[in-house]
């Protein structure tokens, strides 16, 4: 070597196979990338979200609640009588409803449900 930013592979290897030790996937487990953080926050949040379920309504109050949302373009929280695996209410649909078929209703968010899955419709304020 002529100089000391000369490469010599001789001596690499020999660093390589006497010295180093390569620690392989250990030296990553400490590491979390900002997506994985990210993702695992959200997924705590919606693990600790609880969602109160409210008091079931008529048919006739639901139906009120829809067609007064749909008349004067109020904003409202439906939430379903659906609930998961965990028997956990699903989060509540919100949006105005912009149209209707029969007992299937849509909401401007792009959400649609049937008047026998509503559990309770809040106007929101």
């Amino acid at each position: 070597m002529n100089s000391k930013y000369e490469y010599d592979s001789t001596v690499v290897q020999t660093f390589f196979d006497n010295y180093y030790h390569d620690r392989g996937k250990m030296k990553w487990q400490g590491f979390y990338l900002s997506d994985h953080t990210a993702a695992l926050k959200r997924q705590a949040k919606a693990l600790n979200q609880q969602h109160q379920l409210r008091h079931e309504q008529t048919e006739e109050e639901i139906t009120k609640f829809l067609m007064q949302s749909f008349t004067y373009n109020q904003i409202i929280k439906v939430q379903l009588n659906i609930c998961d695996t965990n028997n956990q209410v699903q989060a509540d649909l919100t949006g105005e409803v912009s149209g209707y078929n029969d007992d299937l209703f849509y909401l401007d968010s792009g959400k649609k449900f049937h008047l026998g899955d509503v559990r309770n419709v809040e106007v929101v304020t």
